[in-house]
């Protein structure tokens, strides 16, 4: 079903209400929307559900919000924009697929007062589509042309210029159509502005206008084809909330003395998962998981119902076309919308005031930030996959990218004078163990696995003994079961076209007893560092008493008692961008660097099986890639990861002789400028990171690096800094 309508502005707070409505009564698979007046602030599913994938273009420029289309498709529809058929005109293209029917679709938009350029901008768009026709079955085009056309008559009579040239385009594309209604009606007037137009109307069971959100009507569109979405995945999982653990722990006590028997650690964890699985299966019921339904939780049966009655009213208007039927709508319609805004208001009102408290009415808000993989195919090297386990083992190739060989050699790194401290050994208790799995957050993700934090936080006590003696066989032997280092990484959206495997990033998930292991590792190797001083000073991330406030407070103090030191002040800074900085960094690098450090013995060779050997799957819609090997970086979703690369840049700062402040691999490097000399001086010590990132396996992005001149100085100032030949933005 195709839902098309003119909304003159999906920024009206009163009017989104009407819109998700709109979209939730008629469970439209395609919605094509005019005037959106939209801008680039606004996030889409601020305004959309987040169970479609929006295409838009929004209107650049003028003095008041105007103008802008959207598309938003159901993902099992395949959608993909088709940029090539864009101009500067107001239309956005897709390509999607319905019951093996490629099709063609664009939303337009085309304003009264249209100049002459505006108008061929749009027929050209027509033009390239026109170009592409034989490549689709068929073609659809949508949306608030403005045009005086009366389409009524036997053949279309237009009533201008300008409408006589786009009937020409149409007839160029075989075009017919569909809607024979007016679409915007006033006191004096009845048009057919809104259109929508086919070269194969055949696919077509029926068009008709229906009450809109705005002073135009809107367009229902069923099509023959069959575009029944895909039936939700449904899975058994155990219903923790039924769980018998009183039985469970008196189960694990008594099986689980026979792990601690064990003096191989391999044995001994394949023991201990077998264990706990078994008596999860006796004392934990299961239930069925399906996937969430479309819902708006405001929308009850009641305003269902007030909405039919409306709908009833509107055809009954369009059928008698007297003044009594359009009034009694009209009021049908305000009391209608009226409703519709009072219940989300009061929705969303008690959100905050229910038992999740706050924390709920935040959840829901985050969820209109978010982004979600919401496109069912994808596209690379000139082919299309949509198949959930092909789309998986591509992304899984497209991270493999990120990775370095872990064969790279580097210049040599001197080695330590002998220093005491040294750190040589890790330990761990079975209070520290109790005290981590009473500590854990149950909504903490579940690692591959299989065993969730609720299970681990509820029986603590009972599982403590046997998981203390496992993590002191893997410091004894200093290596790791497999689980351990084995990541599932879920692909998550940035910036770009959602069918690009570019435009993800991975995130990944381990184990959560692993990472119980790898917190109080982190904790001894963090006090050690500290002990030592081996971080430098200006390294604010995941640091103790350190923080993102901390590293702005003590570079804002810097930058203005420079600028108040004398009139005319200026501060150069630099913001360094790595390029995939985590995945990136070198395993033989980084060990020597722990080594040079004080880190030895088998504290060190138990790190060393912490970073080799290690591999990732990738997770995508109920499939799974095969795995691959991590040949090289600091494991993101582990604990000592972000550590790990503090440790790794923590000789970056020695090689400049500018200020340096880093979060993490978030880099800042400035100079208070009072001659051409300071300017040099921050040139080079750019060149010197540069070198340093070469010596070291990491590349800086000069495309994103960005220079930044602070001053209070009204004379600006346009500093050229280049990395690599690169000038800097």
């Amino acid at each position: 079903m195709i839902l098309c309508f003119n909304a003159r502005s999906l920024k009206n707070r009163k009017r989104a209400a009407d819109i998700a409505a709109l979209l939730d009564m008629h469970s439209a698979d395609i919605v094509a929307i005019n005037e959106t007046w939209l801008s680039a602030d606004v996030l889409d599913h601020e305004v959309i559900p987040t169970d479609y994938v929006v295409l838009r273009k929004d209107r650049v420029g003028g003095k008041r919000p105007a103008g802008g289309v959207l598309l938003a498709i159901l993902p099992h529809l395949q959608p993909r924009r088709q940029i090539q058929l864009e101009t500067s005109a107001e239309a956005v293209w897709a390509e999607l697929t319905i019951s093996n029917v490629r099709v063609l679709i664009a939303s337009v938009y085309r304003a009264p007062n249209s100049s002459a350029e505006q108008n061929e901008e749009l027929q050209r768009s027509l033009s390239l589509a026109a170009e592409q026709q034989h490549n689709y079955d068929a073609l659809f085009v949508m949306g608030d042309l403005n045009l005086e056309i009366d389409w009524n008559a036997e053949a279309p009579i237009p009533k201008s210029t300008v409408a006589e040239k786009f009937l020409d385009s149409f007839d160029s594309l075989a075009f017919a159509q569909l809607i024979k209604s007016a679409t915007r009606t006033t006191a004096t007037t009845e048009k057919i502005i809104d259109l929508f137009l086919s070269d194969t109307p055949t696919l077509v069971s029926s068009s008709e206008v229906i009450a809109g959100i705005s002073d135009h009507d809107a367009l229902l569109v069923h099509l023959k084809m069959d575009s029944r979405r895909p039936t939700p995945i449904s899975a058994t999982v155990p219903d923790w909330q039924r769980a018998n653990w009183p039985m469970l722990n008196e189960l694990l006590e008594v099986r689980l003395q026979a792990v601690q028997a064990k003096d191989d650690l391999f044995t001994a964890w394949e023991e201990w998962k077998t264990i706990l699985f078994e008596c999860v299966a006796n004392c934990v019921p299961n239930r069925r998981q399906r996937s969430k339904k479309r819902l708006l939780p405001w929308l009850d049966k009641g305003l269902k119902k007030m909405i039919k009655i409306k709908n009833s009213l509107f055809k009954i208007w369009q059928e008698e076309k007297t003044d009594e039927a359009k009034a009694i709508f009209q009021a049908a319609r305000k009391a209608t919308q009226g409703a519709i805004r009072l219940a989300k208001d009061r929705w969303l009102w008690a959100l905050g005031r229910g038992p999740g408290g706050a924390a709920v009415f935040w959840k829901y808000i985050h969820s209109k930030s978010k982004v979600p993989i919401n496109t069912a195919s994808f596209s690379a090297g000139g082919q299309i996959f949509t198949e959930p386990r092909a789309i998986a083992s591509q992304f899984l190739a497209s991270f493999k990218e990120n990775f370095s060989p872990a064969s790279l050699d580097f210049p040599f790194l001197r080695r330590a004078p002998v220093q005491e401290p040294k750190l040589n050994q890790w330990r761990i208790s079975v209070g520290d163990v109790e005290n981590q799995l009473k500590t854990l957050d149950i909504k903490s993700a579940t690692g591959p696995d299989g065993i969730p934090a609720v299970l681990l936080k509820n029986c603590a006590s009972t599982l403590c003994p046997s998981l203390a003696h496992i993590f002191q066989l893997s410091i004894l032997a200093s290596d790791l079961p497999m689980d351990w280092k084995n990541a599932a990484v879920t692909p998550v959206p940035k910036e770009g076209e959602k069918t690009n495997f570019k435009n993800y990033r991975p995130i990944s998930v381990t184990s959560i007893v692993g990472k119980l292991l790898e917190k109080h590792v982190r904790n001894q190797l963090a006090a050690f560092l500290e002990q030592t001083e081996a971080l430098p000073d200006g390294q604010h991330g995941f640091r103790s008493r350190r923080s993102c406030t901390t590293m702005l407070l003590r570079t804002l103090d810097s930058w203005t008692a420079a600028l108040d030191s004398q009139s005319g002040a200026r501060i150069h800074a630099v913001f360094l961008d790595w390029s995939k900085a985590f995945d990136k960094v070198p395993h033989r690098r980084l060990l020597n660097k722990l080594q040079f450090h004080g880190v030895d013995g088998a504290a060190l060779k138990w790190l060393q099986n912490f970073l080799v050997g290690r591999s990732q799957f990738v997770r995508y819609n109920g499939a799974h890639s095969e795995p691959c090997e991590v040949t090289s970086g600091v494991i993101q979703g582990s604990c000592l990861g972000p550590l790990l690369f503090n440790l790794f840049a923590a000789d970056l700062p020695a090689v400049v002789n500018t200020n340096l402040v880093q979060y993490a691999d978030d880099c800042t490097v400035f100079n208070n400028i009072k001659s051409d000399d300071d300017i040099d001086a921050l040139q080079d010590d750019l060149a010197r990171i540069d070198i340093w990132c070469l010596n070291n396996g990491m590349q800086l992005n000069a495309k994103k690096c960005v220079v930044m001149d602070v001053t209070r100085a009204r004379l600006p100032c346009n500093p050229r800094y280049t990395i690599g030949g690169v000038t800097l933005q």
